[in-house]
């Protein structure tokens, strides 16, 4: 331990004092903002706040407004227009992926952030609720910072394929409020409201939504008519540096009924259901603290967390047929408690040196019959752990300021659960001139896994029939996983051409060890068959790109258009225990996507937004479920294009600042219905939609 920290200390003094640095006369704005003209300073990629132009990393920024004259209405709609970004509809709530692959559907290799403070699920790793159709209200964001690439130097587990940071409106940027009403298709009618004010050195947010709707899926709109029934409320004030937040959301849909081919040799009337009604609330509680002493040259900041979640078990869809009488009701599923401190060391020349410690504290709550151990076995289940880690980085000016050197390490210490871990990156940004910028670096993410992984113990599939019930297969706890980890080598380049029109293209290499993947038994199985995570004993590499145009004619047409390209390999020929090798799942090797907005033309603006997706494959096993055991051919799945369009009409009264907005939504106009996810039930997407919206303001 002690030798670790004096690396951290020689990591931040590292490097000469060089000359101080003289104030940029202009700073570098490559990148054309579609609906801004000043270069965004973000937070998220160095914790500390800074140009875009001079951040580390592949990175892109959606503002509030881009965001307004966009199609989508959920923030991972958002995401499905971002190159490397890979998002998909699972039987639950979509899934993202970031130059990555893999049957996960909960999101757990991307760190997800709100205002910079974690809130990934601690029991599964990815968004704290599902099902359902978002995990936070995409009105309330003033800012979106999706990094692509490790970002363990800094924020520890999660921050594997990438970091999403959700940055929040404040009072100051409404000055008032606007009531939202939306409906259409899917029997979807939501309603909210939004209203924010600055009181001298103070400000307050508020904000409310209430949404009923389906989830866009035959399987539950089309065979389960199951409706959603969500609540978000979102507090958030500020006075001094001190910032105090509140997220409630609460969901529940209805359940689901799916009965089996009498082909597949079950008694009459065997079904796979769920409990009648699957509901949770989760509350998140973030008190954040930043304030720069410019006499001394010191910043302090830090943040902290409480995130917990009430809510029915995974058995409430999988293993009701288990018949306890709980997995009806909302459970405790614990809790997650972060503290991070922090403090930046602005008095050495052309040095920037953060030094931060973390504490945090995981609990997987009171439901023991889902996480268990093998029988037999000699591990102890636990379920709760505390972890402490520390932190540095070094960002160093040279050349007058045109080079910023990134040096970082985080020591994440040993737990109850897990060893030690040691997370480097270095990168490096050179501004040659005010219109380009270009990038380099090497960074390393792990991610450790989740109790859910660790120790679930409900049945995979249960059946229910007139002559009692039994599972056709049980998850096998696996107390032993070891944390994935990755390591990425990327460069970037981008360069306005005009004030108008900008390009940039990232490239990158990742190498991938201790994947953890579910392993399915190989037909014929014993009854009931065994489903468990393990890491898979080989190495894999992705090698990509991503290149993106964007231009912006203020008042006429802004837009983009970007393409991603990668593939994977596996190095040696090993297999898991079923005898599968790497299986490079739900990664399309090609994926265009894009984005036009024109307007204000007396009022009307327009859009249209595409999203293009080349071939995928599923996992193997989910082929023969899918064909009733008939047929174990995997083939990719057909590529498909969702392309969405939104007109909206300023209606000539009421203020010009808060005009009254009517817009329409016209979604996937080609009436796509692809299964973006392989499993045994109908997850076609619904086809062809529309919507309508109306907007006042006050």
């Amino acid at each position: 331990m002690s030798r670790v920290l004096a690396a951290l200390v020689l990591v931040a003094m590292a490097g000469s004092p060089l000359a101080a640095q003289p104030p940029a006369a202009q700073p570098p704005t490559p990148e054309v903002r579609l609906f801004e003209d000043a270069d965004v300073r973000i937070k998220a990629p160095t914790k500390m706040e800074i140009p875009l132009s001079k951040a580390p990393g592949s990175i892109t920024v959606i503002t509030a407004q881009q965001i307004r004259e966009s199609n989508a209405r959920t923030i991972p709609e958002v995401l499905r227009l971002v190159a490397g970004v890979n998002v998909r509809w699972n039987p639950m709530v979509q899934t993202i992926d970031m130059r990555g692959f893999g049957e996960n559907p909960f999101t757990s290799r991307v760190l997800l952030l709100i205002d910079g403070v974690p809130y990934n699920a601690w029991d599964k790793g990815g968004f704290p609720q599902h099902p359902s159709l978002d995990f936070f209200v995409i009105q309330n964001i003033k800012r979106l910072e999706v990094i692509r690439g490790p970002g363990s130097a800094l924020y520890g587990e999660n921050a594997y394929w990438g970091v999403i940071n959700i940055v929040t409106l404040s009072g100051e940027d409404l000055q008032g409020g606007q009531v939202e009403a939306f409906g259409g298709s899917r029997e979807t009618g939501s309603v909210g409201t939004y209203y924010g004010r600055r009181f001298r050195d103070s400000s307050l947010f508020l904000s409310g939504k209430f949404t009923h709707s389906q989830l866009p899926m035959a399987f539950w709109a089309d065979t389960n008519d199951s409706n959603v029934r969500g609540s978000d409320i979102f507090v958030k004030a500020s006075r001094h540096g001190l910032q105090a937040s509140y997220y409630r959301h609460d969901d529940s849909v209805d359940g689901f009924e799916e009965t089996f081919p009498p082909e597949l040799g079950f008694p009459p009337g065997a079904v796979f259901r769920s409990v009648d009604k699957i509901s949770q609330s989760v509350d998140i509680f973030a008190l954040k603290y930043d304030r720069m002493f410019t006499e001394r040259r010191i910043s302090v900041g830090g943040d902290v967390s409480f995130a917990r979640r009430v809510g029915t078990h995974c058995a409430a869809c999988h293993a009701r047929a288990q018949g306890d009488p709980h997995f009806e009701e909302k459970a405790n599923h614990g809790h997650q408690l972060i503290g991070d401190v922090r403090v930046g060391l602005h008095m050495i020349p052309s040095h920037t040196v953060l030094i931060g410690m973390e504490g945090r504290q995981v609990a997987a709550g009171d439901h023991v019959d889902e996480l268990g151990v093998p029988p037999g076995s000699n591990a102890q289940l636990i379920d709760k752990y505390w972890k402490p880690a520390f932190y540095v980085q070094d960002q160093i000016s040279l050349a007058g300021d045109r080079v910023q050197v990134y040096g970082g390490l985080r020591y994440d210490a040993a737990n109850d659960l897990f060893e030690d871990k040691i997370s480097p990156r270095i990168a490096v940004v050179f501004n040659p001139s005010t219109r380009l910028v270009l990038r380099g670096g090497w960074s390393t993410a792990f991610r450790f896994p989740n109790f859910s992984e660790l120790y679930q113990n409900s049945w995979f599939f249960g059946v229910e029939s007139p002559f009692g019930a039994f599972p056709i297969s049980v998850f096998d706890p696996n107390p032993f996983l070891k944390p994935e980890e990755i390591r990425t080598f990327e460069a970037s380049g981008e360069y306005r051409f005009t004030p108008q029109v900008s390009a940039k293209v990232d490239v990158y290499r990742s190498l991938v060890k201790n994947f953890m993947v579910l392993t399915f038994p190989t037909p014929p199985a014993p009854a009931p068959a065994l489903v468990r995570y393990q890491n898979h004993p080989d190495e894999a590499t992705i090698t990509g790109i991503e290149t993106e145009v964007r231009w912006a004619f203020p008042g006429r047409v802004s837009g983009f258009v970007n393409y991603s390209y990668q593939t994977e390999d596996q190095k040696g020929n090993l297999t898991d225990d079923t005898g599968r090798p790497f299986e490079f799942v739900y990664a399309p090797a090609n994926k265009v996507n894009v984005g036009a907005y024109a307007g204000p033309f007396r009022g009307v603006r327009g859009t249209v937004e595409m999203q293009w997706k080349g071939e995928y494959t599923a996992p193997g096993f989910w082929y023969l479920i899918a064909s009733n055991f008939t047929d174990p051919t995997v083939r990719p799945f057909d590529a498909y294009a969702l392309l969405n369009t939104r007109v909206s009409y300023d209606l000539p009264f009421g203020d010009r600042a808060r005009p009254l907005r009517l817009s329409l939504y016209m979604k996937n106009l080609l009436d796509k219905q692809p299964r973006e996810t392989l499993v045994g039930v109908d997850t076609s997407l619904t086809g062809r939609e529309f919507f309508a919206g109306l907007t006042v303001g006050f």
